[in-house]
């Protein structure tokens, strides 16, 4: 009984995850117009064999679920194009392990999985116990670490101090609980409330049972326009030290071979600025701009004029 209401558990957490990540099967398919662009001119091989990449599906604009797809197309983002671009460098064939935050940690560290790319900050303890590539930049997402809340508290909260007796909700593991033990930790402020994923933590916020959630600015921008008016941001941000505002590749500890290709590709990719474009992309597949507003015409071509 207990394995059936636990099974029904995690498809409930997964339905909740789809609704608030995705797009939603949008009727709109110019959304996923300038994504399907960059994506179709990145080839993966198999000449040298399968990289397996986990990552976290419930972090929009890095890597979210399209419900109107099916199968690996079904999950998309920034993320999921540079898997598909160092999988295309490596001349590898690409497999996707979607799975929880945590997980894709966990993945890496027993072998199951080659890589983990789902928005990985910089942190001490991750340096410890992984290879980390070099920092990939994904537009502002990790630059700008903000607090989330109801509508109705929309710029009220501006200080630490403003959030003495409330309840603060994160990511497990994340970037974001380093900033929120840092910066509240010794505050009367409740910190205990972790997620395992963000589809649940939002939930939550919805419903009261936790008062802000800590979100990278980005997923953030994601978040309030997939719920409408529902959700907004607080007007506080975190003071965010540079180590921390790009993201990295987590690899395997001792796996300098792998290591050694994944920044070769990344440093091609940097030099030849595949970046912005990939997360203007995505922003506008996320529902948080508009392909004119970014300079895509209506077929997703990146306007350079």
């Amino acid at each position: 009984m207990k394995k059936i209401a636990k099974y029904l558990c995690m498809l409930l957490c997964l339905a909740m995850l789809i609704s608030l990540a995705a797009c939603g099967g949008n009727s709109d398919a110019k959304l996923s117009k300038a994504y399907d662009k960059y994506l179709s001119q990145l080839k993966p091989g198999g000449a040298n064999g399968t990289l397996t990449v986990a990552l976290s599906p419930d972090f929009a604009p890095m890597e979210f679920y399209d419900v109107a797809k099916s199968g690996d197309a079904a999950i998309v983002g920034f993320d999921v194009l540079l898997a598909n671009y160092l999988a295309q460098e490596l001349d590898m064939q690409l497999v996707l392990k979607p799975m929880s935050f945590d997980a894709c940690q966990a993945a890496v560290q027993t072998g199951n999985v080659d890589i983990a790319i789902s928005g990985f900050s910089w942190t001490y303890e991750r340096s410890q116990n992984y290879e980390l590539s070099d920092w990939y930049v994904a537009g502002e997402n990790e630059t700008q670490q903000s607090i989330i809340c109801l509508k109705e508290n929309e710029g009220k909260f501006t200080s630490p101090e403003d959030f003495v007796g409330y309840k603060i909700g994160y990511q497990g593991a994340s970037l974001q609980q380093v900033l929120v033990e840092e910066t509240f930790g010794d505050k009367d402020v409740d910190i205990s409330l972790v997620y395992v994923d963000l589809g649940t933590a939002v939930e939550a916020l919805k419903a009261k049972q936790v008062d802000f959630l800590a979100v990278a600015h980005g997923n953030g921008e994601s978040i309030i326009a997939s719920a409408g008016d529902a959700i907004a941001f607080t007007g506080f941000d975190f003071e965010v030290d540079d180590i921390y505002k790009n993201n990295v590749c987590l690899l395997q500890k001792g796996n300098t071979e792998l290591l050694e290709k994944v920044n070769a590709a990344l440093a091609k990719a940097l030099e030849n600025d595949y970046y912005s474009g990939w997360y203007d992309a995505c922003k506008v597949y996320a529902g948080v701009s508009t392909l004119d507003e970014l300079g895509f015409d209506d077929e997703g071509n990146k306007i350079t004029e």
